[in-house]
């Protein structure tokens, strides 16, 4: 569990704490998923997007993101040996939609990121050529491009493979 207190950019006070997935709080992560731009792309299919969660916390790679509350409002999986069978990889990054531009996300980064770096010193993630908006987050935060991947799950849509590497 990890409790984090910041000040977003607007001055807003967020308190979240970050644990690892329990399935009680699957329709939330599914919520999450559903009303973002990835989903409509590459799971528009409820059922199948549902699975792909599930699968996610059997395998203990879902941590999600609790406000106050308790609530989930938002998760991220990954795989601390996922990209070439060696570096950390982000798999899937999701929060509720009225809780995004908040600075949630950038957290829940921070998160995999103090995870990662204790198995190696390049963690990485893919970035569909669609989502701009999530493409920046990452390069202010460290990530540099250092490939790209043409019609990996879909045609016509590239994905940027991300890296960041362990500041000394």
């Amino acid at each position: 569990m990890c409790h984090v207190g910041f000040y977003n950019k607007w001055g807003e006070n967020l308190e979240i704490t970050i644990v690892q997935g329990e399935i009680k709080y699957l329709d939330d992560c599914l919520e999450a998923l559903m009303n973002s731009e990835l989903a409509s792309i590459y799971l528009p299919d409820e059922k199948v997007a549902r699975n792909h969660l599930i699968e996610a916390f059997e395998r203990k790679e879902m941590y999600l993101a609790l406000d106050r509350e308790g609530k989930c409002i938002g998760y991220i999986t990954f795989v601390l040996n996922g990209m070439f069978y060696n570096f950390p990889y982000v798999c899937n990054i999701s929060v509720k939609e009225n809780f995004r531009m908040r600075g949630i996300g950038k957290r829940l980064l921070e998160f995999f990121e103090d995870k990662g770096f204790i198995h190696s010193d390049k963690v990485f993630l893919l970035v569909s050529s669609f989502n701009k908006r999530a493409k920046k987050l990452y390069e202010s935060i460290g990530y540099k491009q250092v490939g790209v991947i043409d019609d990996l799950y879909k045609d016509g849509i590239s994905e940027y493979m991300m890296m960041k590497v362990k500041s000394s």
